[in-house]
């Protein structure tokens, strides 16, 4: 092996194995679930940490004055902080939590509708989720934004010359 090669030891099994839910069959075959915008199953580590925080420390974060709204406050914060380094962002405080996808790009459409105009381009691609597609549809309704569409290519890709093409100075948001 040459040196710097990357070895890929990605185990897919390994990954599966750690979300209980895929071990049940439906129609005689393993399930495979790939609706997480709307609904993502849940790791045992996730669930193991859900049930140690309701049994032992759920509290109101940022709204108590009491022990367990503190820790529970700390926990989250923490929580904020880690994402953010994953993420690469410069402060925690770019970190806002939803409940999932759908509600984050709800918010960010409900909240950049504000300043769309008649012909403000919105970019979108082939492959979204509904969740991804559904409220640029109502800005165009509500607003007059027009949609473009990145294609997809046929090995699943999306087809970057024509998002380059697409790029134009109407753009005000790409949903990708």
């Amino acid at each position: 092996m040459a040196d710097g090669a990357v070895v890929n030891t990605f185990d897919p099994y390994a990954v599966r194995a750690q979300f209980p839910i895929l071990s049940r069959q439906v129609n005689g075959k393993p399930l495979v679930y790939l609706d997480n915008a709307a609904s993502a199953q849940k790791p045992r580590a996730v669930i193991d940490a859900l049930v140690a925080t309701m049994e032992g420390g759920y509290a109101n974060v940022h709204r108590g004055l009491h022990t367990l709204s503190n820790e529970a406050t700390e926990a989250f914060e923490k929580a904020r902080e880690i994402v953010a380094r994953f993420l690469n962002a410069e402060s925690p405080e770019q970190v806002v939590w939803t409940k999932g996808g759908t509600e984050a790009i709800n918010l960010v459409a409900n909240g950049l509708g504000l300043s769309i105009e008649p012909g403000d381009e919105i970019i979108v691609s082939e492959m979204e989720h509904h969740s991804n597609i559904v409220p640029w549809h109502l800005l165009r309704e509500r607003r007059g934004a027009v949609i473009k569409w990145i294609p997809v290519l046929d090995d699943g890709s999306l087809d970057m010359a024509a998002y380059a093409d697409l790029l134009g100075p109407k753009t005000r948001m790409v949903a990708v």
